[in-house]
């Protein structure tokens, strides 16, 4: 090695500590968790292209930026490979996440390894801890969602189990959990007829909206169908009473039923579903369900479903299933999912969505940038967190140029060492070594 690769070497990383340093992008996956806090969406684990995932990160929505670059964050990963599992935010503090059920992987090899059926995460010191919990532990399950109200309780309803987290046959849940975040404690009651992959949100007076999803017909899980996605399954929290309601389909195109979808909770409590798939599993492809937009408005006496029409300022986008979708102020952010119709053998290896995609819903168009001067309708004040997170980059910043300089330098007087010592040992004069030049 010369002096002058040596120099150029040391331009180049000098010039890579300075002027470039390598963000976070996270590879493309399905099944993930993801939840809004603050001005940053949390995203946990979900199905790479090696399996289940231990990855967590975030996507930073204090500043606007374009689709094609999203900045992301990478956070302390979870202690175990994750997905299926459902994610739900302590609504007191805004800080603390509670991470249900779904597959625990050892995150060295793809195997089970479980230990409690809950973990919380906190943002501000960035940990992972298995909360004690008081009362009878839920069965283990995948495929569910949880959803926290305003008064510290947390209600997982449903889901299922299979082989990936320890059952002998594939069973549908047919209980609502209650996780109570002040005493810690678990309850468990019985609910309506099993259900998995649906959505569900909560209203603003306190009833949980469930759409579509998969079901066992008359109990029997061996026969599953895809849920009606006109009968409204309502729980409320505030006399914990369960509800159907039939909604009216007015659209001119044919609404598909469906599951694996999204939902988000928009003003005037209307409900803005996404994606998802027709197909059960027993099916051969796997279809996505058509249109890839409905709105469901609550407020009316008889709920109704529209199929709005939508635009794109992005060119052709994909319909998603699997994927996940958070609203903040006037933008529905989709993230991750499976891409496309494609048939079931190439669900897990191929189409894993690497990208985000963002709806403005007040004119249900798909653009090619966040742009907070839009985005003030329902956005929640982060303004510390955010000041946090720009110290914390700073004080990295430097200490990682300090430490990148030393070990430069370091580096440098190692190899003048180490030639001096070989030029006097083996190289009669400089003309007779072996040191380009």
């Amino acid at each position: 090695m010369s002096y002058t690769t040596f120099y150029l070497c040391l331009i180049f990383g000098l010039g890579y500590i300075f002027f470039g340093v390598e963000s976070y992008v996270p590879v493309g996956r399905i099944s993930h968790s993801s939840i809004l806090i603050g001005n940053k969406i949390y995203y946990f684990g979900g199905i790479t292209d090696v399996g289940a995932s231990d990855d967590a990160f975030y996507l930073d929505l204090s500043q606007s930026f374009d689709v094609v670059n999203p900045p992301w964050t990478q956070i302390p990963n979870i202690p175990f490979r994750s997905s299926w599992a459902s994610v739900a935010s302590d609504n007191s503090n805004n800080a603390d996440i509670y991470l249900f059920g779904g597959i625990m992987f050892d995150v060295n090899i793809q195997k089970d390894s479980f230990k409690s059926f809950v973990y919380k995460f906190n943002i501000n010191s960035l940990s992972w801890n298995i909360p004690t919990v008081s009362g009878t532990a839920p069965s283990r399950r995948i495929e569910m969602k949880a959803i926290s109200d305003n008064s510290g309780k947390i209600y997982i309803f449903g889901g299922a189990a299979n082989s990936l987290v320890g059952a002998q046959t594939r069973t549908f849940f047919s209980d609502m959990i209650t996780f109570d975040i002040a005493d810690s404690s678990w309850s468990i009651n019985t609910a309506v007829n099993g259900r998995a992959t649906y959505s569900a949100t909560l209203l603003s007076n306190g009833i949980i909206v469930y759409v579509g999803g998969l079901e066992p017909f008359n109990g029997n899980n061996d026969v599953v169908l895809i849920a009606d996605i006109s009968k409204i399954l309502l729980f409320d929290t505030n006399s914990l009473t369960w509800s159907t309601k039939s909604a009216i389909i007015k659209a001119s195109v044919l609404v598909e039923s469906r599951h694996a979808h999204s939902a988000v909770l928009a003003p005037n409590d209307q409900i803005i579903i996404y994606g998802g798939t027709r197909s059960t599993v027993n099916d051969v492809d796997f279809n996505q369900a058509s249109p890839d937009v409905l709105v469901l408005d609550t407020k009316k006496d008889l709920f109704e479903i529209t199929a709005p029409n939508v635009s794109t300022n992005i060119g052709k986008f994909p319909t998603l299933t699997a994927h996940t979708a958070n609203l903040y102020g006037n933008y529905m952010i989709v993230a991750f999912g499976i891409k496309g119709n494609i048939t079931r053998q190439n669900v897990i290896t191929l189409y894993r969505n690497e990208k985000i995609y963002v709806m403005d819903i007040r004119n249900f168009t798909w653009v090619n940038s966040l742009d907070l001067s839009q985005a003030d309708n329902n956005k929640v004040s982060d303004s510390q967190s955010s000041n946090n997170d720009k110290t914390t980059i700073i004080l990295a910043s430097v200490l990682g140029i300090l430490g990148g300089l030393l070990v430069l330098i370091g580096g440098f007087f190692v190899y003048r060492w180490i030639n001096k010592r070989k030029r006097e040992k083996d190289d009669p004069g400089f003309f007779g070594s072996n040191i380009d030049r």
